[in-house]
């Protein structure tokens, strides 16, 4: 587990990372010359539904399989984005060929294969996520939908790929084994105060300046590990983690998830935080163009029950810098501790009352008293 603590004017992220594979089911085929398949996964949460050894099986893959001089054995080769496989599904208590037209037997020769998971899911064209596969490349286009903050009426998808190089009929009974592992980066939120008498009213949170789409292309064999291409940002916009809400994180709660629902995915990048220090980049329209990455929370913060941002009818927006590295197939979690931020001109928005004071020198008291016993 690797964790990092990103200090955001009094707000922290902690980053977890790691999964972990398990086997989901172990399909045989009732003829030895039929290509059959057998799938496993990790069990990271994603965004969408989650994908565990409990539904795995509710989701569908395309297959492509090539032959040592590059011939498409199964599925379309094409340079072309789309969703050209043979698609597998699970029915009858096994991995099957959704079309009977696409069974495929063993050749007397290897073949390599390569899948992806899900299809174009019903109802939704798939247009976000398309692949494409040859015998010397295979790459996944992966374009990011704001859920919350958009109007696209589907949500994001945990996009997988499996690679299994050299299969023959006479391996694992003539079954194929996938493991699938993930290409996105899954991102959590959560929220606590710095002091217990603090609490805080979340409304609305957006991550700025963060890339929405690539191109993953697929490692060479299992073993390794793919590669992203994003294209470089070109003007500022906003990622939403949540929207209308009224979370609120009480001062006496380790911690609350304010993530809504389900965690983000996102496109695996590194994030650069905006540097509210250095000259260029103080103020929130700078940190924009040099697209330096920060969250926009709208919030109320009290303390001992007395407004410190905002008011009973009214949310106000601190902005806090956010950078860190976000790793294909890693659940990433970030605890916000309220007690700092700033607004759009880089100035801290909560100023410590401070004290200052003073001591003047001893003196006499009127020694022309006269007492009398």
């Amino acid at each position: 587990m690797k964790k990092s603590t990103v200090m955001l004017g009094a707000i922290f992220g902690t980053l977890l990372m790691g999964c972990s594979d398990e086997e989901i089911a172990n399909v045989e085929t009732s003829s030895r010359n039929a290509i059959g398949f057998n799938v496993l996964s990790n069990a990271a949460e994603t965004r969408a539904t989650p994908i565990t050894n409990s539904n795995l099986t509710s989701t569908n893959f395309d297959v492509f399989a090539f032959t040592g001089n590059g011939t498409a054995f199964m599925g379309t080769s094409s340079e072309d984005f789309g969703h050209a496989g043979v698609k597998i599904v699970y029915k009858n208590g096994k991995w099957d060929y959704d079309d009977p037209n696409d069974l495929r037997y063993w050749p007397n020769e290897a073949l390599d294969f390569y899948a992806f998971n899900p299809t174009a899911i019903e109802g939704d064209k798939g247009v976000h996520y398309m692949w494409e596969a040859t015998k010397n490349e295979q790459k996944i286009y992966y374009s990011c939908i704001d859920e919350y903050g958009g109007t696209h009426g589907h949500e994001n998808h945990d996009v997988m790929y499996a690679i299994a190089k050299g299969q023959e009929k006479d391996k694992n009974n003539g079954v194929v084994k996938f493991i699938f592992k993930h290409i996105l980066s899954q991102v959590v939120f959560k929220a606590k105060t710095e002091y217990a008498n603090m609490e805080v009213d979340i409304k609305d949170i957006k991550i700025y300046n963060i890339k929405f789409s690539g191109t993953f292309t697929l490692p060479k064999t299992d073993e390794e590990t793919g590669s992203w291409s994003s294209p470089d940002l070109t003007h500022s916009f906003p990622y939403t983690v949540v929207q209308n809400t009224n979370i609120t994180v009480k001062g006496n709660d380790p911690v609350t998830n304010i993530t809504t629902d389900t965690p983000m995915l996102n496109i695996p990048q590194k994030l650069t935080a905006w540097k509210v220090s250095e000259t260029g980049t103080k103020t929130k329209e700078q940190a924009d163009k040099a697209l330096q990455c920060y969250l926009e929370i709208a919030c109320r913060i009290r303390q001992s029950g007395t407004y410190l941002l905002g008011s009973a009818s009214e949310y106000k927006t601190i902005y806090v810098p956010f950078g860190d590295t976000w790793v294909a197939g890693k659940r990433h979690i970030y605890t916000l501790i309220f007690g700092g931020g700033y607004n759009d001109q880089g100035e801290a928005v909560l100023n410590p009352i401070q004290f200052g004071a003073e001591t003047t020198e001893w003196v006499d008291a009127n020694s022309n008293v006269n007492v009398k016993p």
